[in-house]
């Protein structure tokens, strides 16, 4: 890494770390804040997160755009798997031919048609003048960890850091992008880029602006840049050192609510 406060982590190793609970992640918080008790099974083993095909295809994505193309070799294969000799198609994926396949791969799989995507959402993220820019100069897949964030230790996983610009998170999205504003609100984007901005003011010394780069998985595959305004980061930031309280507060006590324990009125029609 060119910056001293970047760790090279394995993806698995930093995975590993944040289902352990040795270090909080910004998407281990954001399940915290909905619901400490969902969080606390989950930590515990007791509960998983579903892989879901959005989630591989977006690390598919982010890997073919972001990185190096040997770490692309080295990460992922695309095919269809076996082909019916039959109908001289590929057997379809709840095939057993295509399960045993699947079962021998040591690559993550990303087939023809999905690549296919990928490419052409790569290309209009760096034909983007902005994101280009963006782009540039950085280092991808960058880690920090610090032992003491609001009271605890925490760790980050950076899509992309350049120090001509800051931070720069790479989102795939299935909808329009006029919608991406709405759909940042919803998936609560704002928390992730605050855990992030605040991780890496704490190893650098500086605090960085946001950036994010939308491109949409479907025709034109549409690409454009967000930066995220400041008050709404610190605004973020505050809740988030809110939520790392009550965290460690149910740590203490081992008491693990739902938030939905008192009543609640239903007020409309």
């Amino acid at each position: 890494m060119k910056y001293p406060f970047l760790l090279d982590v394995k993806a698995s190793e930093y995975h590993a770390d944040s289902a352990s609970g040795r270090y909080l992640s910004s998407h281990n918080l954001a399940l915290f804040r909905k619901c400490p008790r969902s969080y606390h099974l989950t930590m515990t083993g007791k509960m998983r997160k579903p892989e879901t095909q959005a989630l591989a295809f977006g690390r598919a994505a982010h890997c073919f755009t972001l990185e190096d193309s040997d770490v692309w070799n080295r990460e992922f294969v695309v095919t269809d798997g076996p082909v019916n000799p039959k109908t001289g198609q590929p057997f379809g994926r709840t095939s057993q031919k295509f399960i045993d396949f699947m079962a021998t791969q040591t690559k993550e799989v990303v087939s023809c048609r999905e690549f296919e995507a990928i490419e052409k959402m790569a290309e209009n993220v760096w034909n983007h003048p902005e994101a280009k820019k963006l782009l540039e100069n950085g280092v991808a897949e960058g880690t920090i960890r610090v032992e003491d964030f609001f009271g605890t230790p925490a760790q980050a996983r950076l899509d992309w850091f350049t120090p001509d610009y800051g931070i720069v998170d790479l989102k795939t999205t299935g909808d329009d992008l006029e919608w991406f504003e709405s759909e940042a609100r919803k998936f609560q984007y704002a928390y992730q880029m605050a855990f992030y901005r605040k991780a890496l003011e704490i190893v650098s010394g500086t605090r960085y602006p946001v950036y994010i780069i939308a491109v949409e998985k479907h025709e034109p595959y549409r690409a454009c840049v967000f930066r995220y305004a400041e008050d709404v980061l610190d605004q973020a930031e505050a809740e988030n050192a809110s939520a790392i309280r009550e965290l460690i507060d149910c740590r203490e006590r081992d008491v693990w609510e739902t938030r939905f324990q008192e009543t609640r009125p239903l007020t409309r029609i």
